[in-house]
């Protein structure tokens, strides 16, 4: 089992690993995650498909999508940006706690997680994210994707 989607974290798990954990924010961010670590593997040697990806992913069930969104309501309220913040920050090896909520973030590489970094900065071309939004995202689930619903939905 290996934890990482940094460049050295893909290549380690494509020469070693049966099962890789990664964090992807959304399809774009996993797609490329998930056919670099296959492509390294193949690079290796090793069947692609014989290592299993799984994604970091935050699930909110009700009886129904209401009492589901109802739930996330009630969580957001307990987030604390301030902690979301610092959690964020010992992540990513960034003081996030020096930009103003409605700053567009860009990437900066620090030696922290990488993969971290890359999630929210340069790896999904449809979002550009602020300090505000990223706490907010942060603060319920991580750095995975949020589904709140019905387990039929």
């Amino acid at each position: 089992y290996q934890a990482g989607a940094s460049s050295r974290g893909k290549q380690f798990a494509a020469g070693h690993a049966e099962c890789v954990f990664v964090a992807a924010p959304s399809k774009v961010l996993l797609k490329k995650t998930v056919a670099d670590i296959r492509r390294r593997a193949a690079e290796a040697g090793r069947e692609p498909h014989s290592i299993l990806i799984f994604n970091l992913q935050t699930v909110i069930v009700g009886d129904t999508d209401r009492e589901a969104q109802a739930k996330w309501q009630e969580y957001k309220q307990y987030v604390s940006y301030e902690g979301a913040l610092a959690l964020l920050s010992g992540w990513t090896g960034i003081d996030f706690g020096q930009y103003q909520p409605d700053q567009v973030l860009k990437y900066l590489h620090t030696n922290a997680i990488q993969s971290a970094v890359e999630a929210f900065s340069t790896a999904d071309p449809n979002r550009q994210w602020t300090v505000q939004a990223l706490a907010d995202w942060a603060g319920i689930g991580g750095f995975g994707p949020l589904v709140v619903g019905s387990a039929q939905t």
